[in-house]
């Protein structure tokens, strides 16, 4: 029952992405490398010509010279060889095609990552890692079938994106840990503390003056919906997205400290709620500091680009970016701060209602 549940939603999920190759005005065609004529460096700057092969279209099996360089070139891990699949460019100007070298196929190189994932939770957690990746295809599928499309069509994307959350939750919460008390905490208490970061996020957005604007993604976005989607709330929206992982594991985590110690010791009432508060205490330094490290890591050549003075100091900490980015954190490690005492309580109160043999 479980591997179909999983192979319905990679069903599902890869016929939402219809055609890869196809955009807004834009046609793109697979393409391989078959020779590398000549590679060097000009102006400073590092470029190759390449022979590369059509893979489809009408033209497929064509030869074409291309030139290959600019800021995916500009070190040798950019370089391509023989062999090396491409997502080729093509323009029209009467009969006349232009193509261009768009991006290297990187993904495939990702699979044997993905093998690896799922052989170590089978291995490791055994039915339980099973379930966690039906869990990661149900939370895929939910935010590639539900809030992607709401949000590119115009609804608000912070109620798309709780509404999936909410849905995200249940899967990867029930399907992972099963239908029982402990469950029923862990979800609970993760939505209680899910309530105080949108709370705080809406606040700090609109004191922080957050346009959602700050990158050039956003605004690729905004220009690219015609300005539909409500920029400020989507940066809402991704505080939101960006603090549920952490919080479940949080609200799991506290939910199953207190019915282990209620089953081993028979702890009850505040004695059982100050125990598992503890084991809380010692896990909120180690996943803040997780969270902290996850979200700077991501932002580290911004960092480093800041580092370097091209802008006053004082200009570039203030920029959205950054402010987005520290805002998040904090507001995601309040979450987790509160979603200790919180889960803790409600795990406390249903554990306490367990029949005693």
């Amino acid at each position: 029952m479980l591997g179909r549940i999983v192979l319905v939603l990679a069903i599902a999920t890869v016929a939402a992405c219809g055609n890869p190759n196809t955009g807004v005005g834009v046609e793109v065609i697979d393409g391989h490398v078959v020779k590398v004529i000549a590679s060097g460096d000009r102006d400073g700057a590092k470029y190759q010509r390449l022979a590369v092969q059509l893979d489809d279209s009408l033209y497929r099996g064509e030869v074409v010279e291309l030139e290959w360089d600019g800021r995916r070139a500009l070190n040798e891990n950019g370089f391509l060889s023989p062999g090396d699949r491409v997502l080729l460019t093509l323009s029209r100007e009467g009969n006349t095609r232009t193509y261009t070298i768009s991006e290297i196929v990187r993904l495939p190189s990702l699979w044997p990552l993905v093998v690896l994932l799922a052989l170590a939770l089978v291995a490791v957690g055994r039915w339980k890692g099973v379930a966690s990746l039906a869990g990661l295809g149900a939370s895929i599928a939910v935010f590639l079938l539900a809030v992607l499309p709401a949000v590119r069509s115009g609804d608000d994307p912070l109620l798309a994106t709780l509404l999936g959350s909410v849905g995200v939750l249940i899967v990867a919460v029930f399907v992972v840990h099963g239908f029982n008390r402990k469950s029923v905490a862990a979800l609970v208490g993760t939505l209680a503390a899910l309530v105080f970061v949108v709370a705080l996020a809406a606040v700090a957005i609109g004191v922080a003056r957050i346009t959602g604007l700050g990158t050039e993604d956003a605004i690729f976005v905004f220009v690219g919906t015609g300005g539909k989607v409500d920029m400020p709330r989507l940066v809402l929206a991704g505080v939101v997205v960006g603090s549920l992982g952490a919080l479940v594991d949080m609200a799991v985590g506290q939910a199953s400290t207190a019915f282990e110690l209620s089953a081993a010791s028979g702890l009850r009432g505040r004695k059982l709620y100050l125990s598992a508060l503890n084991v809380g205490r010692d896990h909120i330094g180690s996943l803040v500091n997780t969270l902290a490290l996850a979200y700077f890591g991501g932002a580290l050549p911004l960092i480093v680009l800041i580092s370097l003075g091209y802008q006053p100091l004082s200009v570039a900490v203030n920029s959205e970016e950054i402010t987005q980015s520290i805002m998040a954190v904090l507001i995601a490690s309040i979450g987790l701060v509160l979603c200790v005492p919180l889960t803790t309580a409600i795990a406390t109160y249903l554990a306490d209602r367990v029949p005693r043999p």
